[in-house]
């Protein structure tokens, strides 16, 4: 699922740079940034000082006589200037001389207009006369609000003729004919305006040399004949003909047309600003992420006015700040959608795992707070009836709410104001008042009533009726403390829940949700209120763990403490060790006074097989009879939660080890006194025993005479000392270390408890099987030596085999019996009808190490593995098996027996 929503990320990730390269390569945004450049003129911030100067003769309104042309000319051609250019409309100066001016010789060049009859072809008027100083003043062309460009080449048709002209800028400037790309004018240019006299100071020599000389001089009438103006940024009245020429020709001539964004570039710009944000947005919050967006806008801003300034560049600023505010909001749309998909699963597992495990309801996420109340009273006191009542908002009376032992209409007080009697009386004495005139209905003789308010922060929550039945040591003292105390927790409970509920009912008003934005889906609120249920339930249960009497530690499979309770850390302290800095087998090592490869083992057993291992502490200060408990914390096989997360697979299907010290000093008293009872019976017995034998003394010479005399006194004889001798006998095994058994963990055993309990813990796999366990074993049977644990997981590992391995409806037999020929011994036998093994299979198995068979995950050999284990005390154990026939296990044990006493002869 996540790898499927990754690629869907990185999908959209790609449309959305896709989208964004087609906007800026179809010019979609050139407007903008033409109004961006337009902007900048406007408010003064591009200014350029031109290196090729104009002059700009203003002539008359009127058109231009050739005299004064001609002196005009002759005037500025004294001066010094590069070329004189009359600007249109000057008809009598282009009908007469067909365009040249002889006396003021070649630098005169003379234009015309042209008329617009397509994108790119014009018409003319006038005759084309002199090509070579004949030029043609093409119109601006209007784009986004202002005449911005020109023409550098265009198609003129004349008398039908179509010819290939450039304006007169274009040729006097020297411009590539190539590409034939328009020109961009730099409005910079008229920011402190262009130089300006009037033909009238001309042709009065009131102009200096200084001024005219090597510029082009542009003659024309201030007033555009064919249209207003032309509206230009960073001016604020329209231009008329004679500037805008001016302003053309300076672009032109300084070579400083505007570029605008083109080719590749802003492509290129646009999928690094994407490719930047696609790392940095991952890394900042909604609020980082709108600082940065601010900040990078205008650092743009900023690179656009320069390169505007001091290059004559439109960067694609517009561009790239709709890739910046683009990529913020598909990035954060993106993340939204991806932590609320996220939010959906966690709220899922979450709602899982709380199904699987009873929460029970809060007090206050409770509807209504009474019948839990209720319940609580019920189990704490023993009331005949009670009845709590509520308060009525905003008013002051009350209404029934629930009761106990009883109904609502057992209230015989029918006033419900509480400013009256009784109530007003029990708020006076704020505690347990008894009302002088009775509150319930038919009260027994020796029932008693109370009614208690129920008052927290001085507000009036209600009240508590109820009637109690003095018997035996009854105290009335004590009763009405106990139920002040009742009645302040109560109404604790309920003034907190109040003001909760007043809380949560301000933050869900419709007006608040909407302008906090929480009137749509609240998956975050459910997830947070079944986060909230984990929490408090992970809460409650590590303050039962920190709480227990016996102490815990829990490790995982590396060793690594997860948690300690505080019984665990003191344990620990007492022995001189830090908790933290050593490990599990460390602490075995030390608590246990155990090899570091005993220890080892231990922990190993534990861990591989998932076995119990207990272990004896030495005496801690303290803490004299402790015994180590390693549990393995097996992993949850529930498939929900598997499902739900499949991360949490661990090795060995562990969770950890937990370490439980357990104080065994309640038991070893116990025992003690067991052995105290059996050493007062002992001497008991022997008292008894002594007085027969020393009645037989006195009475010997009187029955020996007798026929049955000496009969009786040699059974009596033979009795006395079975007996004596029995005692002595059950003292010295119970006593001693067992070493001639080689293993000090050998007990005494009831072999036939063991049974029952493993057929016990075997009744499910019995009963869906439908198998059937027959048992033949005597009325009563010894007590053998084994050790309990290896044996007890002996049975339990055989029986499983056996019901596995069964068919089917069949039967498992159990026989148990006891033998004095050859040796003294008691044997089990178990079999089944089942699938079986080969014979040569089994016996393979037999002949591996014991150690090899207990480590393995195969049952068969692991239980194999532990039947060789039956050495170690004493016991032997063999196994059949046939295929089709089943398996065949039969044990022997040492019997706990007693000295047989022989008469003498």
């Amino acid at each position: 699922m996540t790898y499927v929503h990754s690629r869907r990320i990185i999908t959209l990730s790609l449309l959305m740079l896709l989208l964004l390269v087609a906007a800026s390569a179809t010019g979609l945004w050139r407007t903008g940034n033409l109004l961006y450049s337009d902007w900048l003129f406007n408010i003064g911030a591009i200014s350029a000082e031109p290196v090729e100067q104009v002059l700009l003769v203003t002539t008359a309104s009127a058109p231009l006589s050739e005299e004064r042309r001609h002196a005009l000319a002759a005037e500025l051609n004294r001066l010094g200037a590069h070329e004189v250019v009359l600007l249109p409309p000057s008809p009598a100066a282009a009908a007469s001389d067909n365009g040249r001016s002889r006396t003021a010789g070649d630098r005169l060049m003379v234009t015309h207009p042209v008329q617009v009859t397509g994108p790119t072809t014009f018409s003319a008027s006038a005759p084309l006369a002199d090509p070579g100083r004949t030029h043609w003043v093409l119109p601006p062309s209007f784009e986004a609000g202002y005449f911005r460009s020109v023409p550098t080449r265009a198609t003129l048709t004349l008398g039908g003729e179509r010819h290939e002209i450039r304006p007169w800028f274009a040729e006097l400037a020297g411009l590539p004919t190539a590409g034939a790309e328009p020109l961009y004018i730099h409005f910079g240019f008229f920011f402190n305006r262009l130089p300006s006299v009037s033909e009238q100071q001309v042709l009065a020599g009131e102009v200096v040399r200084e001024l005219v000389e090597q510029r082009v001089v542009l003659l024309g009438s201030p007033e555009s004949q064919s249209q207003p103006g032309y509206p230009v940024p960073g001016n604020a009245r329209p231009l008329n003909q004679l500037e805008m020429q001016g302003l053309i020709w300076t672009t032109a001539a300084n070579q400083a047309g505007l570029q605008l964004p083109s080719g590749v570039l802003p492509l290129l710009a646009v999928i690094l600003a994407f490719t930047i944000n696609l790392l940095i947005f991952q890394w900042l919050s909604p609020a980082y992420g709108a600082a940065y967006l601010l900040a990078s806008t205008l650092l743009i801003a900023a690179i656009g006015w320069v390169l505007l300034q001091y290059g004559a560049r439109v960067m694609p600023v517009v561009d790239l700040a709709v890739t910046q505010l683009a990529s913020l909001l598909f990035f954060y749309q993106a993340k939204r959608q991806k932590e609320d998909q996220a939010i959906s699963r966690m709220l899922a597992e979450t709602n899982a795992t709380l199904f699987e495990r009873y929460i029970p309801e809060a007090f206050n996420d409770a509807e209504s707070p009474w019948p839990k109340l209720v319940v609580f009273i019920n189990q704490q006191l023993n009331l005949n009836r009670s009845i709590l009542l509520e308060r009525v908002e905003k008013d002051h009376r009350v209404r029934e709410i629930q009761a106990l032992n009883c109904s609502i209409d057992d209230i015989g007080e029918q006033r419900r104001d509480y400013e009256r009697s009784p109530y007003s009386d029990a708020l006076q004495r704020r505690g347990p008042l008894r009302p002088q005139r009775p509150f319930f209905n038919a009260t027994g003789e020796q029932e008693r009533e109370y009614l208690t308010p129920l008052i927290y922060a001085g507000d009036i929550l209600g009240f508590w009726a109820l009637t109690v039945t003095p018997e035996g040591q009854w105290s009335q003292e004590a009763f009405e403390a106990n139920v002040a105390s009742f009645a302040a927790q109560i109404s604790e409970l309920l003034y907190h829940r109040q003001q909760l509920q007043e809380q949560e009912l301000r933050q869900n008003r419709l007006g608040r949700r909407m302008l906090a934005l929480e009137a749509g889906r609240d998956h975050h609120d459910q997830l947070r209120s079944a986060l909230d249920l984990l929490d408090n339930r992970l809460l409650t249960l590590e303050a039962v763990f920190d709480n227990l009497n016996a102490g815990a530690i829990l490790y995982d499979l590396f060793g690594q403490i997860l948690q300690a309770n505080e019984r665990a850390r003191d344990i620990v302290a007492q022995s001189g060790l830090s908790l933290y800095n050593v490990t599990a087998v460390d602490l075995i090592r030390d608590l246990c006074e155990l090899p570091l490869e005993d220890a080892r083992s231990q922990l190993r057993h534990a861990t591989l097989k998932r076995a119990e291992v207990r272990l004896p502490i030495r005496p801690l200060a303290g803490y004299h009879s402790l015994l180590l408990y390693i549990r393995p914390i097996k992993s949850a096989d529930s498939e929900l939660e598997t499902a739900v997360s499949p991360s949490r697979v661990t090795p060995f299907k562990l969770l950890g080890l937990a370490f439980e010290f357990t104080d065994i000093s309640q038991t070893r008293n116990a025992l003690g006194f067991r052995d105290d009872l059996f050493g007062q019976l002992f001497k008991n017995v022997r008292n008894q025993i002594s007085r027969i034998t020393l009645t037989a003394r006195l009475t010997a010479n009187e029955v020996q005479g007798t026929a049955g005399g000496e009969r009786l006194l040699d059974t009596l004889e033979q009795t006395v000392t079975g007996m004596d001798s029995a005692i002595n006998h059950i003292e010295d095994q119970l006593g001693e270390t067992h070493t001639t058994l080689a293993l000090k963990s050998s007990v005494p055993i009831n072999l036939v408890r063991l049974v029952d309990d493993a057929i016990t813990d075997l009744d499910k796999t019995l009963n869906e099987k439908r198998l059937k366990v027959t048992r033949d074993w005597p009325f009563i049977a010894s007590l053998i030596w084994a050790d309990p644990d290896v044996l007890r997981l002996l049975i339990s590992r055989m029986l499983t085999l056996l019901s596995n391995d069964a068919m089917p409806g069949s039967e498992i037999q159990i026989t148990l019996g006891e033998f004095a020929e050859p040796r003294h011994l008691i044997a089990l036998s178990v079999e089944n009808a089942g699938y079986g093994l080969p014979q040569a299979t089994l016996e393979s198995i037999q002949s591996k190490p014991a150690s090899e068979l207990l480590n393995s995950d195969d049952p068969v050999e692991e239980t194999l593995g532990l039947l060789k284990a039956l050495e170690h005390w004493g016991g032997t154990g063999s196994v059949s098996a046939a295929v089709g026939k089943g398996f065949s296990f039969h044990l022997e044990f040492m019997p706990l027996t007693f000295k047989d006493h022989k008469p003498a002869p």
